[in-house]
């Protein structure tokens, strides 16, 4: 294999490696009233990018998050998302 495929693989692959050990329990705090797209798409467990659109359009339309409760009402974020965030999302 050419030396510049294997390099190209082995960076895909810490790349790939790096996000999921976040994914997979490292402390990531989250505040979901300050946010980027990209941030809530990285930084939540089981958020993507179209969850995270919405976070950000539901907060841009109604405002700060105040609680869990609040997300909850976000089109998409359920129970599930909610309990695997719970120790990652900060509001302030």
């Amino acid at each position: 294999m050419n030396n510049k495929i294997i390099a190209f693989l082995v960076t895909v692959f810490l790349s790939f490696s790096a996000i999921a050990a976040d994914r997979q329990g490292n402390k990531v705090m989250v505040n979901v009233n300050q946010a980027s797209f990209e941030e809530l798409d990285k930084g939540l467990l089981g958020v993507g990018p179209r969850i995270a659109m919405e976070i950000v359009k539901h907060r841009d339309q109604h405002g700060p998050y105040q609680s869990l409760d609040d997300l909850d009402r976000v089109k998409f974020v359920g129970a599930t998302i909610l309990k695997k965030n719970k120790g990652r999302i900060v509001f302030d």
